[in-house]
């Protein structure tokens, strides 16, 4: 596998990798000889003898066994079944009568905290034939993932409410899916999900309180395919969840760094997953370090009393040119709010404008829009003459200073890596944004404030949902799940806390863009052309 540049390459190795049967599910179509007499196999041993020269010990669960057992015999024993890879062998997803080879479909989903995205991938030709997401529906038990938490406490019923939120997302998807593509996704024989540590416990119905207290062990890691039946699902093949390596390092990030490519080079790069939490590794194919910590809501707009996540009527860029601010918004609609994308632009606009300084003061002198609200300075990035309701939107030097712990937990997180690997911000060849907020994030405004590093711009690259690209790849490519078992013992986990100096860096990381600003030359160099900083 290679690196991924662009979103062709990647749909190029989806094709490739199954076109050349290289997929986690294959559909093998068989004409047994009918029994006899002489020949009294019983069925289910009739067909696993007759697989055995390419399938070594297939499995055959019971539930399979139970549900299927009757096409043996409704076409003239010719049958067609499907085999899930299980990282050492195959397990039969189902049995089905006559050829039913040329339809062979799995399901890849990104379990969210916020959204749920699946997709439906056609195995034997790798084409996506359709993408649909949803908000998870946990999130009527709690906003953020540890009220969800404390829910749970309440014992078992309160988790299985958990569970079930999340199997109506699911099966949402799958309706949704099945109008969009006319193919009924809960038919298909395997499921690939990645989501963070904690999404997983719950969608198992498991009690996910250790992750968050010390000494922070989740109950597990890995779970092996589990029979959607089992789980109380509508969905009647196996489900694969891609395997954790700690409480905040979860199936996600493990699936992003795979579809990165990251872990078969000898180069150096960085995988930087910023939301809620910051995920983050480092390495190449010859080592991984990672870490993970909270990072806040900021960047999902979870600081401002205006912030909203991205959608429709969020402000998602700003600029100002000549001391004119100009926005934008997605679907072009009636400002409501603003997203992360929207005040990552608005305060880099602000600071290289001279509206604020270094440590993310306002100066009410530059502009007519910055202004005092509740007693306290704000800049108004939308009149109200623009929005529906008439009321300005406004981000505060409240919500400024909030921003700055988030910018600044993110900022310190990449610095420990990079220390404690011993690694120079300039060895590192390339640096992967993931997630919705790497996304659709400008670049230049996110250096300009310090959240990335001051790095020559080639070495960026947007990979995008990695969680769900990496689903996508281990449902082409069987193969990955080997990679993936013998990834996760080697990915030394740095506890951020425990670096000596972090909070210390975490203080110098509370300014734009840092207060050491030699590290961002950058930066430094355009507050010189501006004249915002002198030479």
């Amino acid at each position: 596998m290679k690196f991924f540049t662009s979103d062709s390459d990647f749909h190029t190795e989806l094709k490739t990798a199954c076109r050349s049967g290289a997929g986690l599910c294959r559909k093998v179509y068989l004409e047994l000889t009918p029994p006899s007499d002489l020949d009294t196999t019983a069925d289910s041993d009739r067909m696993l003898q007759a697989l055995e020269a390419k399938f070594q010990d297939a499995v055959l669960p019971y539930h399979v066994l139970k549900r299927d057992y009757p096409a043996f015999r409704e076409d003239h024993w010719k049958t067609t079944v499907s085999l899930v890879y299980n990282g050492t062998g195959w397990t039969v997803a189902s049995i089905e009568s006559g050829d039913r080879t040329g339809s062979n479909f799995g399901l890849a989903v990104d379990l969210g905290s916020t959204t749920v995205v699946m997709a439906l991938l056609d195995l034997n030709t790798g084409d996506i034939l359709g993408e649909e997401s949803v908000f998870n529906q946990q999130i009527a038990y709690g906003e953020d993932i540890l009220s969800r938490i404390f829910h749970t406490q309440s014992g078992e019923q309160e988790r299985r409410q958990l569970a079930e939120a999340t199997f109506r997302s699911l099966q949402e998807l799958m309706d949704r899916l099945t109008e969009r593509t006319g193919i009924r996704a809960s038919s298909c024989p395997v499921m690939v999900i990645a989501g963070n540590t904690t999404m997983i416990h719950f969608l198992l119905g498991i009690d996910a309180f250790g992750i968050f207290m010390s000494p922070f062990a989740p109950v597990f890691n890995r779970t092996g395919l589990i029979a959607g039946s089992e789980l109380g699902l509508d969905f009647s093949g196996l489900i694969c969840c891609i395997p954790s390596a700690a409480n905040y390092l979860g199936g996600d990030i493990i699936s992003g760094v795979m579809a990165s490519g990251m872990t078969e080079d000898t180069r150096i790069s960085l995988y930087i997953d910023i939301g809620t939490n910051g995920e983050m590794v480092i390495g190449s194919a010859d080592f991984l370090v990672s870490g993970a910590g909270a990072a806040g809501p900021a960047l999902e707009g979870g600081i401002s009393r205006y912030g909203m996540r991205a959608d429709s009527g969020a402000v998602d860029s700003v600029s100002i040119t000549d001391g004119i601010m100009t926005i934008t918004t997605i679907d072009s609609a009636p400002p409501k709010g603003i997203c992360g994308s929207g005040i990552v632009d608005l305060l880099a606009a602000m600071f290289l404008n001279g509206w604020m300084d270094f440590q993310g003061n306002l100066n009410e002198e530059m502009s007519e829009r910055i202004t005092r609200i509740d007693g306290q300075p704000a800049v108004v990035y939308a009149w109200g003459t623009e929005t529906e309701d008439g009321q300005d939107r406004y981000f505060s030097q409240q919500d400024i200073y909030s921003f700055m712990d988030t910018k600044a937990a993110a900022a310190t997180m990449v610095s420990c890596l990079l220390s404690e690997t011993g690694i120079a911000p300039e060895q590192v060849d390339r640096i992967y944004m993931a997630g919705s907020f790497g996304k659709y994030l400008n670049l230049e405004s996110a250096i300009a404030i310090g959240l990335y590093p001051d790095l020559p711009r080639e070495k960026f690259i947007c990979i995008g949902n990695g969680s769900l690209k990496g689903a996508l790849l281990l449902l082409s490519r069987r193969a990955l799940a080997a990679s993936v078992s013998s990834l996760i013992p080697n990915m030394h986990y740095l506890q951020f806390a425990m670096v000596e100096d972090f909070v210390t860096r975490m203080q110098a990381a509370r300014f734009f863009p840092h207060t050491d600003l030699d590290t961002y030359p950058s930066v430094k160099e355009e507050l010189i052309r501006r004249g915002i900083l002198r030479p």
